[in-house]
């Protein structure tokens, strides 16, 4: 009998060396051979399609009739209330450890560097203090999500925090009197035993205690489990899930592999901002499909390659979020705190995490302490955006607290560079706090000029401020995204609208096709479509499909805590099915925590979540559909400029202007299906075909 002990991962990394100090620690517990069982230490485990995708390691274990004995609380079913459990007492205990999962962040900081904020560990870089607390907290429930999405398996999860240069003398100093923590812990020192870590992971998840149905007591041994009984725990499948990321980078198809090529190609050494960068406001100024957040990602990986610093992307649209994630990670960028890096998140979600740390929500459960969740902040996005705008133009939030912030909360706040996408479309009070948080010299920004979709009224970033003194603006006038074909349609879509729009296509980028029909999408049309799609190297992920609301079925129901919330999903998923097209969709997904990670699936996203995106092929289903909902959806806004508009223009200008956001969105070919060949949009389809037969396709 025998405990098999293997580890997976690079072994040119810092952590590869920290797993094999661990496989030392389980091997001098169990060289006695009397343990039968396996251990599976991974070390730099890249989570693929998790909000938090890189982990230092994880240990994952499976042992026959092991125990040992621990000081520890235990659990037990509530002999009147057999469906509740209660808390026994702290003492010795008999544990039989049947499984467990644990997840380990390593630190090599010294003890002086390492300090207690309330129950939060902090780590200091670069004079800056970072929550390690939080960030395994993190890690712990991306890696639960990860086994739910693969194995469909949810097992307890430990997590630890490994200071790898402090000893347990040096911990206790730092615990100190405090109780909260000295019982509750989870920091392991420089050298421990595995009997330790049992210990503290019985804290984090008690071990259970059954009741001797003859005396009403707990009988005298525990179990500790990180499965449900029903769950199986097979550590050869746990080894295969985590080769899903090198699978994916292999054959990430062509679209995906030349767009990190050129993100990742140099682009800063031959452009006239380049040294205004961190000394002016910067400006990339240019209509959809001028290549604005593609250049974004390419200075922040120019930032971060030659100046080592760490640049966040802000946007408002969670699936540009979801698609760019998905980018970073084939690009092999970490996400950690103390190294260069390039992150994106919602602009939504980075005001949260001001409102947090500045303290401005109050708890309306116990208002003395710190909040740590606002559970209706979305709903009341702008009732908090307005409190934290005025908190800071009333001068209760001056430079000393900004600088306080960056330093106590520097992984959530503090970055070197803010890069925006889609700027036009900000608030006034948005744009107001991101300059004062950062200063116009850190801030670089994408102006889609006129194309709007959040509001109606165009944010001025450029208000007081001196051209070539204060800013350094750049104007991008070819089409970069779609082959020329396509450009010259989507001219003439935009000019038979009476719309103004105008993209230089680019002599190089030859081709492109528009297909547009009156008949349902069909399976010959998708598999002539998708054979093209490979034959140009790309796979299912690069053939991207647009529905309107039409087409998303919504239901309400409750959640585990009574809440009501909308499950959506799209309405024709079984017909697609039948055919044998495999959609990922979004329509039913959180896209704050996921991306696409199977290859086979198509992308499918409503209409209102494509901007930025972009597909080889992109079929837009029932697009007047689309703009017929955009039409009735209209509310015309106020603002102060002269009424020099009736209602209907203003109407039609908007959405027209939104109607060729999703036209942007392919490189080589468009698909468009027409739900109402009468309706207005198919008559001026028609007449753009009518004008364009060598370049259009008519399905009818």
């Amino acid at each position: 009998m025998a405990v098999s002990i293997r580890i997976k991962g690079s072994n040119e990394t810092n952590e590869y060396k920290d797993a094999l100090v661990l496989k030392q620690i389980f091997e001098a517990e169990f060289q006695d051979g009397k343990t039968n069982g396996e251990i599976l230490i991974i070390s730099n485990a890249t989570l693929f399609g998790q909000e938090v995708k890189d982990v230092d390691i994880i240990v994952l274990g499976n042992f026959e009739k092991y125990s040992c004995k621990i000081r520890s609380k235990a659990k037990t079913k509530n002999p009147q209330k057999k469906d509740e459990f209660i808390e026994l007492d702290l003492k010795e205990r008999l544990v039989f450890v049947n499984s467990f999962s644990f997840v380990i962040e390593t630190k090599k900081h010294r003890a002086e560097d390492v300090q207690l904020n309330g129950l939060n560990l902090l780590v200091r870089y670069n004079n800056k203090l970072s929550d390690v607390t939080t960030q395994s907290e993190s890690q712990k429930y991306s890696l639960k999500n990860y086994f739910r999405d693969r194995l469909k398996i949810a097992p307890y999860i430990c997590n630890f925090i490994w200071l790898r240069n402090v000893n347990i003398e040096t911990i206790n100093q730092l615990i100190g009197g405090n109780e909260n923590i000295k019982t509750k812990h989870n920091y392991l020192p420089d050298k421990f035993s595995f009997l330790y870590l049992i210990q503290l992971a019985c804290v984090q998840s008690l071990p259970y205690n059954q009741i001797d149905y003859n005396t009403n007591l707990p009988k005298g041994y525990s179990s500790f489990s990180c499965l449900k009984v029903k769950d199986g725990f097979d550590l050869q499948q746990m080894h295969e899930i985590f080769d899903l990321f090198e699978k994916i980078r292999v054959g990430m198809g062509n679209l995906t592999r030349k767009k990190i090529e050129y993100i990742t190609s140099k682009l800063l050494d031959n452009q006239q901002y380049a040294k205004a960068i961190g000394e002016k406001f910067i400006v990339i100024s240019g209509r959809a499909g001028t290549g604005k957040t593609v250049k974004l990602l390419r200075i922040a990986s120019d930032l971060s390659r030659d100046r080592g610093a760490r640049s966040l992307i802000l946007t408002y649209n969670h699936s540009l979020v979801s698609d760019i994630k998905r980018t970073l990670a084939v690009m092999e960028i970490e996400e950690k705190l103390d190294i260069d890096t390039v992150n994106i998140t919602t602009l939504h979600k980075y005001f949260y995490e001001l409102l947090i740390g500045f303290g401005i929500v109050q708890n309306k459960i116990n208002p003395e302490l710190d909040v740590k969740y606002i559970p209706d902040y979305i709903e009341n996005y702008h009732k908090y955006l307005k409190e934290l705008y005025d908190y800071i133009d009333n001068g209760l939030i001056q430079e000393k607290e900004i600088q306080e912030l960056m330093i106590n909360r520097h992984d959530k706040v503090a970055w070197d560079f803010v890069l925006i996408d889609e700027s036009q479309d900000w608030d006034e009070m948005e744009k107001t706090i991101i300059f004062r948080m950062f200063g116009k010299e850190r801030i670089i920004i994408a102006d889609g000029v006129d194309q709007l979709v959040r509001s109606q009224n165009r944010c001025n970033w450029l208000k007081g401020l001196k051209p070539e003194v204060d800013f350094k603006k750049t104007h991008e006038k070819k089409g970069l995204r779609q082959e020329t074909n396509l450009v010259s349609f989507v001219n003439a879509y935009a000019k038979q609208l009476g719309i103004v729009w105008e993209l230089e296509p680019k002599a190089e980028l030859i081709g492109g096709k528009i297909i547009i029909s009156t008949k349902p999408y069909s399976i010959d049309l998708h598999r002539r479509e998708l054979e093209r799609c490979k034959r140009m190297g790309n796979v299912e992920y690069d053939m991207m499909f647009l529905v309107p609301p039409s087409l998303v079925n919504t239901e309400k129901v409750e959640d585990d805590y009574g809440k009501t919330k909308v499950n959506r999903s799209f309405k024709l998923k079984n017909q697609f099915e039948s055919m044998g097209i495999n959609v990922w969709d979004s329509t039913s997904k959180d896209l704050r925590s996921q991306y696409v990670v199977d290859l086979n699936q198509h992308r499918l996203l409503q209409y209102e979540s494509c901007r930025g995106l972009e597909g080889w092929t992109v079929i837009c289903l029932e697009l007047d559909e689309f703009i017929k909902y955009k039409m009735d959806s209209f509310i015309e806004q106020e603002s102060n400029e002269l009424a020099l508009e009736t209602f209907e223009e203003k109407r039609d200008k908007f959405v027209y202007l939104w109607s060729v956001i999703p036209l942007t969105r392919a490189l080589d070919t468009i698909v468009i299906t027409i739900n109402d060949k009468e309706s207005f949009v198919a008559k001026q389809l028609w007449e753009v075909y009518r004008r364009n037969p060598d370049i259009i396709e008519w399905i009818s």
